[in-house]
């Protein structure tokens, strides 16, 4: 027997205010993912899945057979319902919702880990291409410090499958962040468009932390005050400077070269 959920139950209208408002997300402890796929590897990562909505056209697909055999609930909705609620103009098959798998700055830390430090970043296809980055290059984990929600569905979806396998910290204040790092000793290295070394000079004698900034404007001054050095990734020819997630994805590739 399938499950129908209407327009007017409590399920669809409770996973519209998911999609559309970070403060519902944060009440819940929760967030949405969208399409097959990332749903099957966020399962793969061992993330806990509450509950998923189909459309009609796709309640035979041989998806909706693997979330039966796993036990999870799933319910119907028309395809009019389902367009409402995705965040794409080309909706993919799937809206799970999801427990959110936060962990704390002392855990992370703990790891001795690489880890890129997003302060203030507010694109979420940035910020979602630089977890992919960190996860492609081996960082420990993720440190959100304001800016975009981590479990923005467009940051889940930028990051290909990685939000679901990296350690993800949220915190509200950059500066704050960098001051904990550093008292947690790790060596915080802002990245600059000038005046910095590259990447490849950065000492190894201790834990080494990325901070990338806000995307028109760059790092706070204090926040560039708080880090230990400045590093900046070498380029030629005449472009202004590089796009955030460029810039942070070769640093990390870079470090992780050391």
């Amino acid at each position: 027997m399938i499950n129908r959920a209407g327009d007017k139950s409590t399920l669809v209208q409770r996973v519209r205010r998911l999609v559309r408002q970070r403060s519902a997300r944060r009440d819940e402890g929760v967030y949405i993912v969208e399409g097959p796929k990332l749903v099957r590897e966020a399962l793969e990562a061992g993330r806990s899945v509450e509950v998923v909505l189909v459309p009609e056209s796709a309640t035979d697909d041989q998806f909706v057979d693997e979330l039966d055999q796993k036990g999870i609930s799933w319910f119907e909705v028309s395809e009019q319902i389902f367009s409402s609620l995705s965040s794409t103009r080309t909706p993919q098959p799937a809206l799970a919702v999801l427990d959110e798998h936060l962990v704390s700055l002392a855990d992370l830390t703990a790891t001795g880990g690489l880890l890129l430090v997003l302060a203030e970043v507010a694109d979420p296809g940035n910020a979602g291409t630089l977890i992919r980055s960190a996860e492609s290059f081996g960082a420990a984990g993720v440190v959100f410090a304001g800016g975009v929600d981590p479990f923005n569905p467009k940051v889940v979806r930028a990051s290909a499958g990685s939000s679901f396998r990296l350690p993800i910290v949220c915190l509200p204040d950059p500066l704050e962040t960098v001051q904990a790092l550093t008292e947690n000793g790790y060596a915080c290295w802002a990245a600059v468009p000038e005046e910095g070394i590259a990447p490849e000079e950065v000492p190894t004698d201790q834990p080494v932390a990325v901070v990338v900034g806000n995307e028109p404007r760059g790092l706070a001054a204090e926040v560039q005050a708080a880090c230990g050095g400045q590093l900046q990734i070498p380029t030629s020819g005449q472009a202004e400077s590089l796009n955030v997630a460029v810039a942070g994805s070769v640093a990390l590739y870079a470090l992780s070269r050391r």
